[in-house]
Parts: structure tokens; sequence; C-alpha cells
């Protein structure tokens, strides 16, 4: 293989790295629910806290815990997944709300 045939591959090679770190970092910043401008840093430890509360038929809330749901789901907080599976897991709530840092972010009916 000639100098020339590899430097050609070694560019093919990091354009094709570097596409593949920007294309996925975009595609969670535009199908996100609600858009996230932080998918960018997705791959950074971040010190946002959420939290999330159960809403029954009867209007009361409680404080719900992600610890007992699977990897990676009890950690990362990403679109609809984890208020999804807060919902199968308790039957009696009618919606899940998450707040972000404090601050409600929404409310997901189950």
């Amino acid at each position: 293989m000639s100098s020339l045939v590899r430097r050609r591959l070694a560019v093919w090679l990091l354009a094709g790295v570097v596409a593949f770190e920007v294309a996925v970092p975009a595609v969670g910043l535009i199908t996100t629910d609600p858009p996230r401008r932080y998918s960018w840093s997705m791959f950074v430890e971040s010190s946002t806290t959420y939290a999330y509360t159960g809403r029954a038929a009867d209007g009361t809330t409680r404080p719900l815990d992600t610890g007992t749901l699977p990897w990676p789901q009890s950690t990362v907080h990403y679109g609809s997944t984890v208020p999804d599976l807060l919902c199968g897991a308790h039957p009696d709530l009618v919606a899940v709300s998450r707040t972000w840092d404090g601050l409600p972010e929404r409310e997901q009916p189950c």
C-alpha cells in the first residue's frame, strides 16, 4: 500500500470519527423531548439533579425513587423512558412529573 493511499485512508477514518462525534449529540439534541442544549456534552458528568413525583387519581403526590429501575435508566434521565418505567412500576399513578434542578420540567401521563 502506497503512502498516498495510507494517508487518504487515515484522513477518511479521522473524518468518520469526527462526523460520528458530531452526529450522535446532534441526534440527541434534535430528538430529546423536551429539547436539551446540553446534549453536546452528553459524555460529561453533569451536576444536574433530577427528581420524579408521582400523582395518583385522587390528586395526592409522592416522590419516586429511580434506584429500583434497571441500569442505565436509573441514572440516565433521557426523554420519556424513565417516566414510562416509573408508571409501569407504580400502576396506581396517573402521571409522573420530572424536575430539573428543582424546576418543573414536564408531567407525563401514565
